[in-house]
């Protein structure tokens, strides 16, 4: 992805940016890129170590983050250590796939009447967003802004560990009848089981809003 104009030069997918205005600011010098690479690529070692050592929901979840990690990986890779020049295109078709795949498994277990992690809303709108991180233009200011404070929320939760208290929140899909008569909703399968996935995915979503933020100024 390359895009330029007047104040800056952007290319992605192996991203360099640099802004000039007045002077000439590095938004993301070789060393950081670098940086946010080996930390993507560290995420992807333990998000595919919790892939393969759980099954069911967890699998698939688990599954959207080492996708997730892997495209970041890339997109923060600087071309002089990317030697595999993935298309974008490519990129997009996977993360499209992939939350296809999340949205038509949340329908068909809404329509069997079972309980769903409110996580799967928020994995499906990630893939999404990574989506259109990977596209080649047109960014719209509001929509990127949007995604950066999305991200930063969700960089925020998992660093304060507040995201398993979202763990156990339920869509209303599916209920319940409780021993006092009342209707309840349906609990769903916890998704988050391990203790250092406060870390990856604090890392994760800040590297995330990071570089939408980082396109967004070179606009």
């Amino acid at each position: 992805m390359s895009l330029s104009g007047g104040h800056g030069s952007l290319s992605a997918g192996g991203m360099s940016m640099s802004s000039s205005g007045h002077g000439s600011t590095n938004i993301l010098p070789t060393w950081l890129a670098v940086i946010w690479t080996l930390v993507f690529i560290a995420i992807f070692v333990v998000h595919t170590r919790h892939l393969l050592g759980t099954r069911g929901q967890r699998r698939l979840w688990h599954s959207g983050h080492v996708l997730m990690a892997l495209g970041m990986a890339f997109m923060y890779a600087p071309p002089s250590i990317d030697p595999f020049d993935i298309p974008r295109s490519l990129w997009q078709v996977a993360f499209a796939g992939g939350a296809l795949v999340i949205v038509a498994w949340m329908l068909t277990e809404a329509l069997e009447r079972q309980a769903i992690n409110a996580l799967w809303t928020l994995i499906a709108i990630d893939l999404a967003a990574m989506v259109y991180m990977w596209s080649p233009s047109g960014y719209k200011p509001a929509l990127t802004w949007l995604l950066v404070a999305y991200f930063v929320a969700q960089s925020l939760l998992w660093l304060t560990d507040r995201m398993r208290s979202i763990d156990h929140h339920t869509l209303p899909t599916a209920y319940v009848v409780t021993p006092d008569g009342a209707l309840g909703r349906a609990a769903a399968q916890p998704l988050i089981c391990y203790r250092d996935l406060r870390a990856s995915m604090f890392a994760m979503t800040l590297g995330m809003a990071y570089m939408f933020a980082a396109m967004q100024l070179l606009m």
